[in-house]
């Protein structure tokens, strides 16, 4: 307060009777109010004072000169009680302060009249607080009331609280009693949290007594009754063995018994049995539990349900010798019992047969109706086997669609022939799988006991060398072991060998096959063969170790190597003034397979400099059988760095012109089984026509392989090819040879296709008729190609531009009607005639109508009316229209249209 509120008060205190002044400084100056309540106290005797916001405040002592004062604060707060005296003698106050429990009297209003000191030190001054409790305590009627409060010390308490009504000074008091049970609030708090757990846990616990001989059952929790299927009410008071069956190990039972004799702890696992019966495995533990003195009193058990750890415990072990999913023994147990036959088999002089079957078209059930159908089949195949052998064989399965079958005890080796017979016609039977009608055959491999076996296995290898000798003679049959067996698969494991020291030690070479463009008669590119000399055994063809390479992975390497090799010899060409020399490098689909072959090629181009427009990547259409997006991708991403794609042997494998339009291909490469007959094989002549047309209009470039005459050469120039390759031009050729050769250029054709003088051939295998015909004939100006040999008479047309053809009917190897027929399919251009001494009408007629020849004459012949017919033929020739003719045909004018 200020001076100004203490001159107040001082006045205030010498009038005594000022009341509307204390209104004025309540009222002006609230924080007069508290310090009054502060300085305030009572005349005469020890009472609680309650200032303006009902709080008690124990200001006691003498101040007579306070008292108007007090009464006008009293008055100002409607809440303030009556102050009533205490009269307590000091005995009976020494009496009660001597209590440990706190002591309190209060008003019908709830507020304290008398506290013993337990009350203070228990609850602290501000003993007001307990004004909600007694309103609990109403409501409790006499009953206990437990509450929690902050000690002095600022820990929390829990206190219990009891009341009752009395009559205190002719007025009705309650005279409460306040307990400090904190530490019995503790335990009671563990003992329910140890319960709870107790009764969450996933074990079953059970306790039981300890003193007494039976040792009954006391208490289990929920778990034990949903792992055993015992109520409380099924169990109490019981002894343990409610659990034991007759097959409960004795031992187990025994160790158990020792424990609770010896008051020592115990852990087994042994079969259980639940209420209902069902057996279940227990990890049992069992403890002693002494009592406050030390003596054991009563013993808890802890149960765990591990049957399902048992089940797989056994069902690891199951497939540890067995199939998961034919259930037949597997490898590692064929592989014991086949080593006790063995020996069994050498005691007894018998003889012991080991077959290996593989399923023949197991794959293409698998891909197309998925795992689930081919594992229905495999198991379906499983019991096929093991119904159709004798009940001492054994089956087992190696791996996916390979099994093995022991059959011991033969008499003789041929026994063994009836059972394999049985197996392959059982097996061959449709299979009803998922409303499917499944066929499919098997391949086996027979391998007989033989007193120079090293090991059992040895015997699955041999059988496993006769089932591959079965599948490449046809499938759904069956070979016997040889020792030419396995002289091969020791030759290809020797071969493997020396190919990887060769890639190691760089003992591979490249030779190079020079490509003749069409279009100016030079060599435009090469392409890169590699080539393996072997000291001891020479020339290794490729097609011996290109396919070992690509089975063992060894190709991934050694076409990286031959890349990289192609690239740098063909960067030394540019070099040396071959600045358009295209390299073109066969790439195999293991290396298309990989993830980061896109990054190889890359680096091959960075290291040596190459430019990736100057190179060809060959392929197969084999690469599309599988993973044919991620290849396409790969092929793209090839693509991005300027390097072409060529689709190499295009209609001898996977031809798909599905794929052909996706992938990003620039070149077309013809296999040369179509080129071989290509002259005179209408088909061959007829695909490789369509080919061509169908790659121009794609807007790629055809590379032909295989060209080794020059009719071959002809005949695909004059039908619009854009490369050619083959042994007509080079054969392939070191590095060193190969810049002399590109410098020398390709062989020069002899005949020039492009000549306009009029060309007539004329085929009869009678050489007098040949050369009477030529003389009379030459004297029109026609360029006269003759031959007894229809097989020459096709070169003739490849080498040559012929307009005209003049054919015998009668041949010793082909008929003139059928010559000419397939002469029109290759070269449809052309006028074809026969002329001929014999006479089929049928014939004749047929090839007139099929257009297959536009006149027939007859021997012998009248001169000029046969000069006449031919200088028609030319004439009818030249009328033909231009446009809309067929790949090939001759824009050749003869000059002999009137």
């Amino acid at each position: 307060m200020d001076d100004q509120d203490n001159q107040a008060l001082t006045a205030l205190l010498i009038s005594h009777d000022d009341e509307p002044a204390l209104d004025a400084l309540l009222a002006r100056r609230p924080p007069v109010r508290r310090q009054l309540v502060e300085l305030l106290v009572f005349n005469g005797a020890s009472v609680p004072l309650i200032d303006t916001q009902g709080l008690a405040t124990l200001a006691l002592g003498p101040q007579p000169e306070l008292g108007w004062l007090a009464h006008q604060l009293r008055q100002k707060n409607a809440n303030a009680p009556e102050l009533v005296p205490t009269s307590l003698s000091d005995d009976t106050r020494t009496l009660l302060d001597q209590l440990p429990d706190a002591i309190l009297v209060s008003d019908t209003r709830g507020r304290v009249q008398y506290a013993n000191a337990a009350a203070y030190t228990l609850l602290g001054a501000d003993l007001s607080a307990l004004t909600n409790v007694h309103t609990l305590q109403d409501a409790a009627s006499e009953s206990s009331v437990e509450f929690n409060i902050e000690g002095a010390s600022g820990d929390p308490r829990t206190l219990e609280l009891r009341s009752i009504t009395t009559q205190w000074r002719d007025r009705p008091h309650r005279l409460a009693v306040v307990r400090d049970v904190s530490r019995r609030a503790q335990s009671e708090a563990r003992l329910h949290l140890l319960q709870r757990s107790i009764e969450a846990s996933s074990n079953g616990i059970i306790i039981t007594g300890g003193a007494e001989d039976d040792y009954p059952i006391l208490y289990i929790n929920p778990a034990f009754s949903r792992m055993t299927g015992y109520s409380q009410d099924d169990v109490l008071g019981k002894n343990c063995r409610i659990l034991q069956g007759p097959d409960t190990e004795e031992e187990r039972r025994r160790k158990i018994r020792e424990a609770l004799e010896a008051q020592r702890e115990v852990s087994v696992v042994m079969r259980n049995y639940r209420h209902d019966g069902e057996p279940f495995w227990n990890d049992l533990y069992i403890a002693p539990v002494p009592d406050e003195q030390g003596e054991v009193a009563h013993f808890v058990g802890i149960l765990n349900d591990i049957s399902v750890q048992r089940a797989a415990q056994s069902e690891m072990a199951f497939n540890a010798s067995h199939d998961v999913l034919t259930g037949l023994p597997n490898r590692s147990l064929l592989e014991d019992r086949l080593e006790q036959a063995l020996r069994l088999v050498v005691r007894h002089r018998l003889s012991l047969a080991v077959l290996v079957i593989n399923l023949d078209g197991f794959k293409p059930v698998n891909d197309s109706l998925g795992h689930r159908t081919g594992d229905q089949l495999l198991v379906a195949v499983a019991e096929r086997l093991g119904q159709s052998l004798r009940p001492g064989d054994t089956v087992a399965r190696l791996g996916n669609d390979e099994f093995a079958v022991l059959l011991p005890d033969l008499a003789v080796p041929e026994d063994s022939v009836g059972i394999v017979e049985k197996l392959l016609a059982r097996l061959s039977e449709p299979y009803p799988i998922d409303q499917h009608q499944l066929y499919i055959t098997a391949s086996i491999g027979i391998a007989l006991s033989d007193e120079q076996v090293g090991d059992a296995m040895t015997l699955v290898q041999h059988a496993n060398l006769a089932m591959g000798q079965a599948k490449r003679a046809g499938r759904n049959t069956y070979r016997w072991y040889t020792s030419r067996l396995i002289r091969d698969a020791n030759h290809r494991v020797a071969l493997r060998n020396s190919l990887e020291q060769a890639i190691i030690l760089n003992k591979l070479q490249l030779h190079y096959q020079p490509q003749v463009n069409c279009q100016d008669w030079r060599f435009s590119g090469s392409e890169a063969l590699v080539r393996w000399v072997e000291p001891e055994r020479g020339i290794i063809l490729p097609g011996e170790f290109i396919p070992l390479a690509e089975e063992t992975g060894q190709i991934i390497r050694l076409g990286a190597w031959v890349l990289e090799q192609a690239c740098r010899d063909n960067r030394s060409l540019i070099d040396a003034g071959f600045t358009h020399h295209r390299m073109a490098v066969n790439i195999s689909p293991l290396q298309l397979r990989q993830p980061n072959f896109a990054d190889t090629v890359r680096q091959a181009l960075d290291r040596t400099g190459h430019p990736p427009e100057l190179l060809d990547l060959e392929i197969t259409e084999s690469v599309l059988k599988a993973d044919a997006e991620q290849i396409v991708a790969t092929l793209e991403a090839i693509r991005d760095l300027g390097v072409g794609i060529v689709i190499d042997d295009f209609g001898s494998g996977y031809s798909s012109l599905s794929y052909i339009k996706h992938l990003p291909a620039t070149k077309l490469k013809i296999d040369r089984q179509f080129i071989r007959d290509i002259i005179s094989n209408r088909k061959d002549a007829s695909i490789t026509q369509g080919i061509i047309a169908m790659v121009e209009k794609l807007g790629l470039t055809l590379v032909v392989v295989g060209v080794e005459t020059e009719a071959h050469a002809q005949f695909l120039k004059r039908n619009h090819c854009d490369v050619l390759q083959g042994q007509l031009f080079a054969h392939p050729v070191p590095f060193d040879e190969l810049k002399p050769l590109l410098t020398k250029g390709p062989p020069k054709l002899e005949q020039d296709p492009e000549s306009t003088t009029p060309t007539l051939l004329i085929i009869d295998d009678e050489p007098n008729i040949l050369r009477t015909l030529t003389r009379l004939l030459r004297r029109d100006g026609y360029r006269i190609l003759s031959t007894t040999d229809p097989q020459e008479a096709f070169s003739l047309l490849a080498e040559n531009r012929v307009q005209v053809i003049l054919s015998d009917q009668r041949m010793p190897s082909l008929s003139g009607t059928e010559f000419l027929s397939q002469v029109k399919d290759i070269y449809p251009e052309t006028i074809r005639m026969v002329l001929s001494g014999y006479t089929d009408l049928d014939t004749i007629t047929r090839a007139i109508n099929e257009g297959a020849i536009y006149k027939f004459l007859t021997k012998p012949w009248q001169d000029d009316e046969l000069r006449q017919t031919i200088r028609q033929a030319f004439q009818r020739y030249d009328r033909q229209p231009r446009n809309g003719r067929p790949d090939g045909a001759s824009d050749t004018n003869t000059g002999l249209q009137s």
